[in-house]
């Protein structure tokens, strides 16, 4: 059996209806006859081959399309109110646009086709949206760290660890040292891609802000629903990182910054470095003008 039709006959099966049926059946087996036994073993075949239908299956396939776009439209709200203030700004600009781009399709609608194709691209906007408020996300949490600076003190831990090597006569102090400078050049490795993955970010959201400028500019020129999902295309092209910085973008992500923890832990082995960083001004995004 496929994995897709068990996961159908998974929901079918822990759906409230069907445990509404068992626990009925066995109280009545229970209570009036064992013989009802029988009645919850045919139902649960029945449901077995009810499972194996192709308008079923399609029932249950929207219906985890539904749900996958619930969750992902939460957790879109979860990182949006997160942001600072000027990120929300900055996001909130891009919603509107979004819902000015379906509003717009649906105005061009003529056939069952274009429904089809408004479809898609309402699809394209959600995770257009979703990872731009991923973007944003990652920018905020970023872009306050002086990466020059964190990787000025790591290279000269990384050379104060080397003489110490060159002068240690003990082998098993040589050996823990040695594990030291590999952790701190991994460290200082981190520090240099977390500082490359930062202007490339910034550099994505410029080509992203100045593309939604050119799609404001021609949105009511367009006259038919592809060329407007034609346009979101682009918008998801641009969004695209490479994958040379797609890991520790997706790693930021998923650690809630613990791909920053070794670079705050060097930070704060030098006294007063954390407050330079406190005074420095924080970077922030260029609002979207519509």
């Amino acid at each position: 059996m496929e994995l897709s039709q068990l996961k159908y006959l998974k929901a079918l099966y822990s759906s409230n209806a069907n445990l509404v049926f068992i626990g009925a059946m066995l109280f009545l087996s229970l209570v009036i006859n064992p013989a009802m036994m029988f009645f919850l073993i045919a139902g649960e075949l029945g449901l077995l081959m009810v499972g194996q239908l192709g308008f079923v299956q399609k029932m249950l396939q929207a219906g985890f399309e539904r749900e996958a776009k619930l969750a992902q439209q939460q957790k879109e709200n979860q990182l949006a109110m997160a942001l600072p203030a000027s990120y929300q700004t900055d996001f909130q600009s891009l919603k509107g646009l979004c819902q000015e781009i379906e509003k717009r399709a649906l105005e061009q609608q003529s056939d069952k086709t274009a429904m089809l194709t408004i479809g898609g691209l309402i699809d394209k906007l959600d995770h257009f949206r979703f990872e731009y408020v991923q973007m944003l996300r990652a920018h905020s949490m970023l872009a306050n760290r002086n990466y020059k600076q964190l990787q000025s003190l790591v290279e000269k831990e990384i050379k104060k660890a080397e003489q110490s090597l060159c002068n240690e006569g003990s082998g098993q102090v040589r050996v823990a040292i040695e594990q030291n400078l590999k952790i701190l050049r991994q460290r200082l490795n981190k520090t240099r891609q977390l500082e490359d993955l930062v202007r490339l970010i910034e550099a994505r959201l410029q080509v992203v802000r100045n593309s939604l400028q050119l799609v404001q500019d021609e949105l009511y020129s367009m006259t038919n629903v592809r060329g407007i999902s034609d346009m979101v295309d682009s918008l998801l092209v641009n969004m695209e990182l490479t994958d040379e910085f797609r890991s520790s973008y997706n790693e930021l992500l998923a650690g809630e910054g613990a791909a920053l923890s070794g670079l705050d832990m060097t930070a704060a082995s030098q006294g007063n470095f954390n407050s330079e960083l406190d005074d420095k001004p924080r970077p922030q995004p260029n609002k979207l003008q519509y």
